[in-house]
Order: structure tokens, then sequence, then C-alpha cells
């Protein structure tokens, strides 16, 4: 579970659901190297409820019938994928130990650990090989609302300092790092609360910019390009997604190489979404919740200042709160026992996923 909306949307459709955890792992490997039983899919999908952890294989549009993994916790949610290691971020509503998990991909039968002491893990990002970040937010107020720095290298090391620097009321969600292309860059971090995004310092330990989005229900992050300023240049930053419980919600940029906390533009008015992903620097996939709790998918031609929502074969809407992109297609979750495989054109294949009671709520890629 991710933001604020999102948590009370699968609190809502968490109650009732029978949690039978399936435990089976390492069966059903797809695209497996002669003599290897290690996952080298690209494509993942995780089952929030259960914690489950299904391979993907992209080529034949099919997905394996048994889970790779599981963390055996309900609020299971996003996964990062970073060399052979998968950090996986577990809430805390309705289980028993929450936080963040990681899962060594390169073993034939791989497992979850717990990385790190317990906390209401949403979403982490991967700024280099000994470089992490996780957000933590728990709308009851059992576990801190916080980001926490750990090292991708050594899990065993266990969580390390807590940023410091954010407002009052901080309910952090989506994170993510953006490099300048030569080595360095800077972390962002979304306020789900308050409507804001922090830039951290170079070092990574405290809020050196505070920006306003143009929406409340601050919650996705996508690096990318963007020519904000007008100057015939595309400038490296971050876009931000805004999706507020009442009212519309809105897309930002914000430059990598802000001055200010004014440094930030609208994009995209009239358009409620809590998660990007790119095909290119001018092509996006948007989906999240609408205010009457309706999930849509967009494309925005940002070139030609377009939105373009995709329905599946019913001419229904879906959508969610996580998106990525592989090999020119992005895949959506649709929270229930569906993934789509949408083109950059608009296609749309559906792709059966999980038990019939689970809930498929997020994707996660390994390039």
């Amino acid at each position: 579970m991710k933001k604020f909306l999102s948590k009370v949307q699968r609190i809502m459709l968490a109650v009732g659901l029978i949690l039978a955890v399936a435990t089976m792992t390492g069966c059903d490997l797809f695209n497996n190297s002669a003599g290897s039983t290690e996952s080298t899919v690209h494509v993942y999908a995780m089952a929030s409820g259960t914690g489950n952890v299904y391979e993907i294989d992209t080529d034949n549009g099919s997905a394996a019938t048994t889970a790779l993994v599981s963390t055996g916790q309900n609020s299971t949610g996003e996964m990062v994928i970073h060399g052979t290691k998968a950090f996986i971020a577990v809430g805390s509503y309705s289980n028993s130990s929450p936080g963040l998990y990681w899962v060594n991909l390169s073993r034939s039968t791989p497992s979850a650990q717990k990385l790190g002491s317990n906390m209401s893990a949403q979403y982490l990002c991967v700024a280099s090989d000994t470089e992490g970040y996780v957000t933590s937010a728990d709308y009851y107020a059992v576990y801190s609302n916080t980001v926490y720095s750990f090292d991708p290298s050594n899990p065993s090391a266990g969580l390390g300092s807590e940023v410091t620097g954010f407002d009052s009321g901080f309910y952090p969600q989506d994170i993510a790092y953006v490099s300048d292309g030569s080595g360095s860059g800077r972390v962002f971090v979304t306020d789900n609360t308050n409507g804001k995004v922090y830039r951290l310092n170079a070092v990574g330990t405290a809020v050196d910019l505070t920006f306003t989005t143009s929406a409340g229900g601050t919650t996705g992050l996508l690096p990318s390009e963007y020519d904000w300023d007008n100057d015939s240049d595309a400038d490296v930053g971050v876009f931000v997604a805004n999706s507020p419980y009442s009212g519309t919600g809105s897309i930002d940029f914000i430059p990598l190489d802000a001055t200010s906390g004014t440094d930030i533009v609208s994009v995209q008015s009239s358009l409620s979404v809590g998660r990007l992903a790119a095909f290119d620097t001018t092509h996006l996939i948007a989906t999240g919740y609408d205010s009457s709790y309706i999930t849509h998918t967009y494309l925005i031609d940002l070139s030609a200042n377009q939105v373009t929502e995709i329905k599946n074969s019913s001419n229904v809407s879906f959508g969610s709160l996580d998106v990525n992109v592989y090999d020119g297609y992005a895949y959506v979750p649709d929270g229930s026992n569906t993934v789509y495989k949408i083109s950059s054109s608009g296609a749309v294949a559906a792709i059966a996923v999980g038990l019939s009671t689970e809930m498929i709520t997020n994707v996660a890629v390994r390039e």
C-alpha cells in the first residue's frame, strides 16, 4: 500500500479477504539459462495480501502459477531490483512483521528476509551499490513517518540513520534518485499530507529544498527530462504525480539543479494519478485513482500536450497505484488478478496473475 489514499483503498479491499499465504517457492521459473535455476525473467508481480511474488513471461504474455518467493505478509507493496537483489516494501496494515525485505534472486530457491527492524515501509529507491532509501508511513501512528537509509550491498547491516528536516505532519510516499548522468545526483521524496516534495542534500542526510506541488495528495515520482523553463533545452529532473482525496490532481516537474523551492512547474492539470512511468522523454504512462475511487490509466504525449485514457477489451477503465516499463511495454496491475501489458500506442493485452483470492497490486522490472 502506497499513499494515504491507496492505504484506505487497500484496507477496504482487504476486508473479508482470506489470507491463505502461499509458501511454495522456486517453481515455474521462466527464461532460465541452460543449466541454471536462477530466475532470469524481467517483470514480476506482487500480491499485496499474501506477499507472493510471481514471474511474468513478457514474450508469451503469461505468469508463473507458483510464486517465486513470498514475504508472507499482508500489505506487501513496491519491489525494486538492483543487481541480483530485490528489495520489497511491506506496510503495517494487518500483519505481524512490516518493514523492508530483501531477496537474493541468484538463488535457485530464494527466500525473503527482513532488513532491519519493523516499520511501515511504502516506497524505496537505490541510488548506488551502497546507498538506498526507504520511506515509512503509518496511518495508525504505530510506526514513525520517516525516511531511512540502507546499504544495498550489505542487507545484514540493517537500516541506517533517519533523514532529517521534513515538515511537521510529514507522510512520505514515493522516493527517487535523480542522476545528472555524470555520477552525481539527488534524492527526492514526496509528502502526501502536506502536498510537498523534498530534495535531499548531496550526502542524503537532510532536506535542502522544499517544493509545494500544484495539487494535494502528492504521491509518485519519475526521474526524466523536461524543458521546464522553456529555453528549448530539456532539463534533468523529476515528474511528480498528485492525486488528492477531493477535486482533481496534477503532474508537476522539478529540475534536478533547482536553486529555489519555487523552481517547480505544472505539466498537466485536472488529472489525478498516483504513479508514472515513461516510454521515452515525451511519452508517459500514468495510473491511479480519481476522487470517486475509480482507477484509470492514461497515455500522455508531452510534445502534443495530449492525454488519452486507455481501457481494456471490454472498454472498462482500469489502473492501480503502480506501473513499470520494460522493453517498450508498460505493465499495470489492476488490483485483482490481471496485469495489463500496454504498448506506447495504447494496445492492451491482459495477463492473468495469481490466485483468485489475491490482489495483484505492484509490478517490478529487472533490467
